[in-house]
């Protein structure tokens, strides 16, 4: 009987490569998880970024509702520059699409001026990028009481 404890039993042959074959799979499920990981924070930085970016315009064009563009006014004093200039350098702004808006009524006191900028995202993560047709739209939206003709 102690004889038959001490010799230590031998793996069957087929279970010898089980453990590498197990967590070879598991990396895999996890690095795809860090990937949609990495992903999701992109989108956040990016989706903070936008809104922070049409909230500037829009209170910028509150004061100046005439200056939309550099064509009506000169940098620094346009909506868009202070959208494109809010938020750094930190992503493309050449895909960005910038849309001011104002209501059929014109560019009176009282009435609103809302700034929507839209942004292309590609996302890392494969099987996002499959389900989502290889792009998502990120849309970052402000709307201000214009407060001076």
């Amino acid at each position: 009987m102690i004889h038959s404890l001490m010799i230590p039993r031998r793996k069957k042959r087929n279970q010898e490569g089980q453990s590498l074959v197990e967590i070879s799979i598991s990396f895999v499920f996890f690095f795809f998880f860090l990937l949609g990981l990495l992903d999701l924070g992109r989108v956040y930085f990016i989706m903070v970024a936008l809104e922070d970016s049409a909230g500037e315009a829009a209170s910028f064009m509150s004061i100046n509702p005439d200056c939309r563009s550099a064509t009506e006014c000169p940098d620094p004093n346009n909506g868009e520059w202070r959208a494109r200039n809010a938020a750094g350098d930190q992503f493309n702004w050449t895909n960005a699409t910038i849309v001011v808006s104002y209501p059929t009524t014109g560019k009176s006191t009282g009435n609103h001026v809302r700034v929507s900028i839209q942004y292309p995202f590609t996302p890392l993560t494969p099987i996002i990028s499959a389900i989502s047709g290889g792009q998502l739209t990120l849309v970052g939206d402000a709307t201000q009481i214009i407060l001076v003709e």
